[in-house]
């Protein structure tokens, strides 16, 4: 499973790379600020899920509270891009760039640190938890090769929008692949908390 997870961000990685090559708009301010709400409730439902889970016995305290830092940790750092996008929407600097791919990389430290750390022992909950985090990770990264490199407004190639996930997309990708039924009863009544409407 480790082997996946890494997969998943190499290829989130690439992703970024590949839309960093190609150039970007003043669209991803924009881009950024529909889709980092979504990110923040899928972080508040992964809490919300650890909490449902353990009421049905489905996991042991560590568990619970290995989950929960996850999620704690992706609402703060997301809360804390959320405000700088903000700030900088509102006034434009590279030092605002810079404090934005600062929290960028630490997002892409934190949570996989979170998650390798987390040891949860059912296979198809690990996954999901794995799924929700390289989501999240997937998402903020491709804000971050959308980002300008130098000057704020600097001119570049658009980029074709359909390579960044979109508000709705998130939903329908979080509900499909961390909410959707498991076959294991005790899981799935604890995932009909979890969809994002």
């Amino acid at each position: 499973m480790l082997h996946n997870s890494r997969t998943k961000i190499a290829l989130s990685l690439a992703l970024s790379l590949t839309l960093l090559a190609t150039g970007c708009t003043a669209q991803w301010i924009s881009i950024a600020l529909a889709d980092l709400p979504v990110l923040l409730q899928m972080s508040l439902n992964l809490g919300t899920l650890a909490t449902t889970l353990q009421s049905g016995r489905q996991l042991n305290p560590a568990e619970t509270a290995a989950i929960q830092n996850i999620a704690a940790e992706a609402a703060r750092d997301l809360n804390l891009l959320q405000a700088l996008y903000n700030r900088y929407d509102a006034s434009p600097s590279a030092d605002m760039l810079q404090k934005i791919q600062a929290v960028i990389g630490e997002i892409n430290q934190n949570l996989p640190a979170l998650l390798q750390a987390a040891h949860v022992v059912d296979p198809v909950l690990s996954a999901r938890i794995t799924t929700a985090v390289n989501l999240v990770l997937s998402t903020v990264n491709s804000f971050a090769a959308l980002m300008p490199q130098s000057a704020p407004h600097a001119a570049k190639r658009a980029v074709r929008r359909s390579a960044v996930p979109h508000a709705d997309d998130l939903k329908k990708q979080w509900n499909q692949q961390v909410c959707g039924p498991t076959g294991k009863s005790g899981l799935d009544a604890s995932f009909t908390t979890c969809p994002i409407r």
